[in-house]
């Protein structure tokens, strides 16, 4: 594609070169004229060789006369539509990505106060004199290993920051003069140490150097003198121990990482944490610990507690007649490691009543780890899974190698250790394997079970004791995905599968397919983007609100398209539980990937708002006012508002065929954003290429689903099978 700009710049690189062949042409012509003249004047001194010279001159002159050179070859780039500004990339939504910084914590205003600290203080620490020796090391072993944070301190605090350093006393030690020289020089920058000393003594240096006007800080302003008789143990630095209690020990330590004692650090303080002993040790000047201890005083009075019943949210949250998949204390762990919120049990009359004092910086942290709590329950009793290892050698020839790649799963799942079965290859080489599934499906027995699994209606749902629901729409597809099986370690009490659609080295494949929507012009394939943007919202029911104890309420989905301001359009709301889901999961250790194949059963429990118009959610109130009180704005233009919960009418299909309608609560628990590309292969089956986020604990995906159809009888499904296998 060619664009005005590189159209420009080649007109502009011809013009230059006819003007280049001009110049050279006249250049040619007076030479040739001046030489003449010259041969006219004095013939008889003119040597033979400058006359064999002038000749050839002359002849090539008389070979360009009247020719135009070819211009040089002219370097095109082509340019493909996002290059050209024709079609923009979308940028994910704020709320989806990685790295959450809306959580920042500060010392005192929610500001940081790190600056990026120089190299040379993790050279080798001198050995100090004194008792404390031992804890000093601590100290600077601790202090090496400080992280590092982009500064967002304003001039003000930075400058006031300054000030804290001065030493109370003018007379020190030459250790404590080199001390204060180096924390000027790592901790502050020059701007600052200039606006410091325009500030405080109406001096702005403008053109001193760093250095320079570190000395005339220490030397000038501050009046430091040094006294070689003085030892860093007598000098004027005092140590102070700080009594802590657990809770507040752990949120200190847990709270973005330990940020606010690394905080401290950066203002001149040194800390050491002695956990056993619930102490926080403090060695700085005079006036900086008493900065600290009133800090940490304000610090810890804005920690918020509550109560909460925690084993009640378990139970009521996980499918009847199964056991939790993970033990309460496990699960108690694993929140308070990523909300930083300290659980401590309470018990009543000496029994443990499964109830906990929650307590964390700010509500939105004991907001989250309740959230956490129901997401890592996992509910899912509508789903039944089966692994198929589909291949004729021996198990022992294949090997589980650690699956390092985990920013795909959820927070849940990357604290453990996953592994795939695979082949090992040699460096030698191998013998000639068939890397397609279509040698595996040669077994029509196989075939025929596999259907068989898939299409058994209702018996899952009576195993689970699913509720039979009566919606609007039910909705039943086949589809096949493709992805890696992953297990933990085998000697582990309780071996758990994990299907993740995550792969690689595919997306080119497929962008080779055409487009399943026919109807665009090939302009628009180019210049309108092809994608879809939807948002997802996850529920799961608390089953003590259901009428009947014995049953399972099927899990709840809501989606919405997004415009191009990265809102929800809530009259796309698609309100839809999962009736029953059947995973077939076929493990081939000797291709790069795995395969799912997926009979899914959905229910639409309301209408489209183009469908019903005025009578849209009106048999869905719960719905309707979590809608209407929601904010789904994913953007940091405005302020994301989920609320927690929503009521659901559900409409229950009784033995008789009887519907009834019962309320359930429905507990959020976390949002994924899909953008999908939807695309034709072999023109009959519709392939979804999907980039799923899930934020900073949802992980972030690509997934490849072929869709089969709605019914499938068994011929179709093996030909489904096969097809898909012909080339992935």
């Amino acid at each position: 594609m060619f664009t005005s700009r590189s159209l420009n710049s080649t007109i502009l690189k011809s013009s230059s070169t006819a003007n280049s062949d001009q110049n050279d042409e006249n250049t040619i012509k007076m030479s040739m004229e001046s030489n003449e003249a010259i041969l006219r004047s004095t013939p008889e001194v003119v040597d033979d060789s400058i006359t064999n010279q002038l000749l050839i001159l002359n002849d090539t002159f008389n070979a360009t006369r009247g020719k135009k050179r070819k211009p040089d070859k002219a370097n095109i780039v082509v340019l493909d539509p996002k290059q050209a500004g024709l079609l923009k990339k979308r940028r994910t939504p704020d709320y989806f990505r990685r790295r959450q910084d809306g959580e920042r914590l500060s010392v005192l205003e929610g500001v940081e106060l790190g600056i990026l600290p120089d190299r040379r203080q993790d050279a080798d620490i001198k050995q100090r004199t004194g008792t404390s020796v031992g804890i000093l090391n601590e100290i600077e072993s601790q202090r090496k290993k400080l992280l590092v944070f982009k500064s967002s301190v304003s001039r003000e605090q930075a400058v006031r920051s300054i000030s804290y350093q001065k030493p109370s006393e003018s007379i020190v030690s030459r250790e404590r003069y080199e001390q204060l020289e180096q924390l000027l020089d790592s901790a502050y920058t020059l701007p600052q140490l200039r606006a410091y000393t325009r500030d405080y003594y109406k001096a702005p240096n403008s053109r001193s150097t760093k250095p320079n006007i570190i000395r005339r800080i220490l030397d000038k302003y501050w009046n430091c003198i040094i006294n070689e008789t003085i030892s860093e143990s007598e000098d004027l630095i005092v140590e102070r121990v700080i009594d802590i209690s657990t809770r507040d020990m752990y949120l200190l330590l847990l709270t973005s990482n330990g940020k606010i004692l690394n905080n401290f650090a950066r203002i001149g303080a040194t800390l050491a944490v002695a956990i056993d002993e619930n102490v926080v040790i403090v060695r700085a000047t005079a006036p900086i610990i008493k900065y600290v201890e009133v800090s940490l005083n304000r610090i810890l009075a804005n920690v918020d507690t509550t109560k909460l019943p925690v084993h009640d949210i378990i139970i009521n949250h996980t499918a009847k007649g199964t056991s939790p998949n993970t033990s309460e204390g496990e699960l108690v762990s694993m929140v308070q490691k990523e909300s930083a919120a300290y659980f401590e049990t309470t018990s009543t009359d000496g029994e443990d009543d499964g109830c906990y004092q929650v307590s964390a910086f700010g509500s939105k942290r004991l907001l989250k780890a309740k959230n956490l709590l129901l997401w890592g329950v996992n509910y899912h009793p509508q789903l039944q899974e089966k692994v198929e290892i589909c291949y004729d050698e021996a198990t022992d020839s294949f090997k589980s190698f650690p699956f390092t790649n985990i920013e795909c799963l959820d927070w849940v799942k990357r604290n453990k250790g996953w592994y795939r079965l695979q082949q090992p290859l040699s460096k030698k080489g191998t013998k000639d394997t068939d890397t397609r599934l279509s040698t595996l499906l040669e077994n029509e027995h196989k075939l025929d079970e596999w259907y068989t699994f898939l299409v058994q209606k209702n018996e899952s749902s009576r195993q689970s004791n699913m509720m039979h629901l009566k919606g609007v729409k039910e909705t039943s597809v086949f589809s096949l995905t493709l992805g890696q099986i992953l297990t933990t370690n085998e000697n582990s009490q309780t071996k758990e599968t994990l299907f993740e659609p995550k792969i690689t080295q595919i997306a080119s494949k497929l962008l080779e397919l055409p487009l399943y929507d026919l109807t665009a012009s090939k302009d628009e394939h180019y210049t309108v983007d092809q994608h879809e943007y939807y948002v997802q919202l996850k529920f799961i029911p608390d089953l003590s609100t259901l009428p009947d104890g014995s049953k399972n309420a099927p899990p709840l989905e809501l989606w919405f398209e997004l415009d191009d301001y990265d809102s929800a359009v809530t009259s796309t709301a698609r309100c839809i539980v999962q009736q029953e889901q059947r995973a077939l999961l076929l493990q081939t250790p000797n291709l790069p990937h795995d395969y799912r194949i997926n009979n899914d059963r959905m229910v639409e429990l309301t209408e489209t708002a183009e469908e019903a118009q005025e009578q849209w959610l009106s048999e869905q109130p719960g719905v309707k006012k979590f809608i209407q009180d929601a904010q789904l704005t994913f953007s940091s233009r405005k302020k994301l508002k989920v609320p927690k919960s929503l009521d659901l009418n559900l409409p229950t299909l009784g033995d008789g065929a009887e519907v009834t309608h019962c309320n359930v609560q429905y507990d959020y628990v976390n949002a994924n954003y899909h953008r999908v590309l939807r695309l034709m292969y072999m023109d009959k089956y519709m392939v979804q290429f999907s980039d799923v986020k899930g934020g900073s604990l949802g992980g972030r995906y690509t997934q490849v689903d072929f869709i089969g159809g709605e019914v499938l009888n068994c011929d179709e499904f093996k030909q489904f099978i096969k097809d898909v296998a012909q080339s992935f």
